[in-house]
């Protein structure tokens, strides 16, 4: 499921920005937002979602609004990283 960074929590330390695998995060104004169009939960790369895993205060959650199944993920991903993750 695609991530989002809570406002109220985020701490604009910048940490998950050079983190992201597909660049889906960028810094606006001195906040940051992940692209949910973008979002693979690091499929591929890492065992979990690496910004939520990086972040130094919890910022990081579920983006309810934007979820997707599974499938869709992983297919985001291959599309993203067709070097890493190859359709089959």
């Amino acid at each position: 499921m695609p991530r989002r960074i809570i406002q109220e929590r985020c701490i604009q330390c910048g940490v998950c920005l050079e983190e992201c695998p597909n660049q889906g995060i960028s810094e606006l104004d001195g906040e940051y937002y992940i692209d949910s169009g973008l979002c693979t939960e690091c499929f591929g790369f890492y065992n979990t979602p690496h910004c939520a895993a990086v972040c130094p205060v919890g910022a990081v959650e579920v983006d309810m609004e934007h979820m997707v199944e599974e499938d869709v993920v992983v297919g985001r991903s291959a599309d993203l990283n067709p070097e890493r993750c190859p359709r089959s």
